[in-house]
């Protein structure tokens, strides 16, 4: 990361608008923190649409491995990130580049997926699909432990 570049920032949907997360979950204050945090730096904030939602609508949780098997949803990920990718591509230009992801989730996950009842090493299939054509660097917010998550990118944000 270059001495004080610009950062740009992109954020999984549900982190703006947590109505679109699989069975209704909703963590009270998680997002107005998340805000407060990015609005005390200068970034630049694009909000990511959420695969799941726009395939499915309103839906239960699902595994990794479900979603893999749902006909389309993989055919459908190539193309909506082609469609970010276009519209990004000259706002991220010379900017350091950071995904806010999600914890656990089979699409937005940086590090760990749920594959039937195993939480297991692996991306998301957005992330993979997004990392095809961007390149940033990600953390997962936790809406399991909110205030790690903020740190984590406090310190991404501090550098540079």
């Amino acid at each position: 990361m270059e001495k004080n570049r610009e950062k740009f920032v992109f954020l999984s949907h549900c982190l703006l608008n947590q109505l679109v997360r699989a069975g209704d979950s909703f963590t009270s204050g998680a997002t107005c923190k998340l805000l407060e945090l990015l609005s005390g730096y200068s970034v630049y904030i694009y909000q990511l649409p959420c695969p799941e939602y726009l395939f499915l609508g309103k839906r239960s949780k699902k595994t990794q491995d479900v979603w893999e098997k749902i006909p389309g949803f993989k055919e459908f990920l190539p193309s909506l990130a082609m469609e970010v990718e276009k519209r990004t591509r000259q706002l991220i230009e010379n900017k350091d580049l950071l995904m806010i992801g999600i914890a656990r989730s089979p699409c937005c996950a940086a590090t760990r997926v749920y594959r039937g009842c195993k939480l297991v090493e692996g991306r998301g299939l957005w992330v993979l699909e997004l990392e095809k054509r961007i390149n940033f660097n990600i953390i997962e917010f936790d809406f399991k432990n909110i205030d790690e998550s903020l740190h984590k990118i406090r310190e991404f944000l501090k550098k540079g």
